[in-house]
């Protein structure tokens, strides 16, 4: 994927700030929100330097005030590393919006990272009555279990074991590399998602499979994915590396207030 030169960066939060100006907020809230989204669809490269401070506030007229808090805020957030005397840089830490519903191997793409999976366990087996459950079949359907360590560039981020009905995939374990693209081409794509984010450490089977300390912070994700009319598509539980992966969620104020 193509990334934005400086001229380009600037031309893009330029654009931000002349866009509906009365009505869109502060200046520092509009510019975190723009630059995070350039940061998320990959179109600054992890490692990236941004332009100082200075040249940043003067081209983009704006103070250097408002420029250090969108500094901070990204920082805060893991998207963006400080470092003294050397500069700001893109962060390799991965950043996940919440209100958005996207395959591991497409979000990993649209940063500009080559996405890979390493093959644990792929088994077709009746299902648990948890599974049966949360998936809403009956006695005598079957299941799909695909248990692997999902990668980017290579380096290891997550566990992730993903059970869905056999009907989905064409009743074969051997789907191929992506989980969505079976699930597509059987004619029930994911449409909305419900996912809950919990923190946890990590045991000593996550550590040798992340290849990070036994009690190293992790992210447990749970997502129960829907079809557009509603049925049950898949049931995914995730652990991710806590040193590289954040999930953002943006929020509005209800018309009430508080």
């Amino acid at each position: 994927m193509k990334t934005l030169t400086d001229d380009e960066l600037i031309a893009a939060l330029s654009r931000e700030l002349s866009a509906d100006a009365a009505n869109a907020g502060p200046l520092y809230f509009r510019l975190s929100a723009r630059l995070r989204e350039l940061i998320q669809q990959g179109l600054l490269g992890t490692g990236r330097p941004l332009p100082p401070e200075r040249e940043l506030a003067q081209r983009l007229a704006v103070s250097r005030q408002t420029i250090r808090r969108v500094v901070e805020e990204l920082a805060s957030e893991g998207a963006l590393t400080v470092r003294q005397g050397s500069g700001t840089f893109v962060s390799g830490r991965l950043v996940e919006p919440l209100t958005e519903l996207a395959s591991f191997s497409d979000d990993m793409r649209r940063r500009g990272l080559a996405p890979g999976s390493l093959w644990l366990e792929r088994e077709l087996a009746a299902p648990t009555p948890q599974e049966a459950f949360t998936l809403g079949l009956s006695l005598g359907d079957r299941v799909v279990r695909a248990l692997r360590v999902r990668t980017a560039d290579q380096q290891r981020i997550a566990v992730e074991l993903a059970v869905v009905s056999a009907e989905l995939v064409g009743g074969r374990a051997d789907f191929g590399t992506s989980l969505y693209d079976a699930i597509r081409r059987h004619g029930r794509a994911p449409e909305r998602a419900l996912q809950r984010v919990r923190a946890a450490v990590a045991d000593a089977r996550i550590a040798e499979l992340l290849h990070i300390d036994v009690g190293a912070p992790v992210l447990e994700t749970e997502r129960h994915s829907y079809s557009a009319d509603g049925r049950p598509v898949e049931w995914t539980r995730s652990t991710y590396r806590g040193d590289l992966y954040d999930y953002v969620v943006e929020m509005r104020i209800s018309a009430s207030g508080t």
